[in-house]
């Protein structure tokens, strides 16, 4: 009995010092280092959505990751850190807002980065997870960003639930603030599509990178006779609320 008292006192002593000198700390940081690069490049914008929103918008993203990694497998074994994206694939630039055009179903902003700052056209746009729009003109010191509302968008997106893609579709803006369809979305026997469902990029023309947020469906319908669903949805952001986005460079995986 004296010796596990013995025991007992110096597994006590030991934990109290670790306590004490922040030894538990260090331990955990170390850890938690290769996170870093990524967890700094997608940090909370200021002035952005309440934090109801942000939960909501990472558990999308999870859900959709959780998706690719299930339907594209070989391609994704190799990726470490959030989102789905190794960083070194993507470089992030932060930007401010620095004009808004809207006006006849246009929907516009301006950033003040540009080519010196390493962006390049056709670069997703992003809030947080959430797909804002895509480098649509660019200058030497600001560029300009067609927004996914905009009447002339067309992105590729899926319908995703916690656990597969459901369908496929072409996400339309629809030129005012909030309004865009997902449409080209074919009905097959079995499918279901309901409001509450979430959208994300599909990644299916190599643009963009799968699975950036895009919003939630509102309404579902498929006609009587109908081939394709008609599909309304709200994005889960806008620019209206944000001073400033993220630019990310993106390079699909080597196969």
């Amino acid at each position: 009995m004296a010796s596990k008292r013995v025991v007992i006192g110096v597994m006590v002593g030991v934990t109290a010092v670790a306590v004490v000198t922040g030894l538990g700390g260090v331990v955990w940081n170390r850890a938690g280092k290769p996170l870093e690069p990524i967890q700094r490049g997608m940090a909370r914008i200021a002035g952005e959505d309440d934090e109801t929103t942000s939960l909501r918008e990472q558990v999308i993203r999870l859900n959709a990751e959780n998706v690719v990694l299930r339907t594209r497998l070989s391609e994704y074994l190799s990726i470490k850190g959030e989102g789905g994206i190794p960083p070194e694939q993507a470089v992030v630039v932060r930007a401010r807002v620095i004009a808004r055009t809207h006006r006849a179903g246009r929907r516009y902003c301006e950033l003040d980065s540009g080519a010196v700052d390493g962006v390049l056209k056709g670069m997703p746009v992003c809030s947080g997870w959430s797909l804002i729009g895509v480098v649509a003109g660019l200058q030497d010191g600001r560029c300009l960003v067609q927004e996914i509302t905009d009447s002339e968008s067309r992105i590729p997106a899926a319908i995703i639930d916690a656990q597969q893609k459901i369908a496929e579709g072409v996400l339309v803006g629809g030129g005012w603030p909030g309004k865009v369809s997902l449409e080209f979305v074919e009905h097959v026997e079995g499918l279901a599509i309901t409001p509450g469902m979430h959208v994300v990029t599909a990644g299916a023309d190599g643009r963009l990178p799968a699975g950036l947020v895009l919003g939630t469906i509102t309404s579902a319908n498929l006609l009587a006779g109908a081939d394709h669903w008609q599909i309304s949805l709200t994005p889960m952001r806008h620019t209206g609320n944000v001073e400033s986005l993220l630019l990310m460079r993106f390079s699909p995986p080597a196969r």
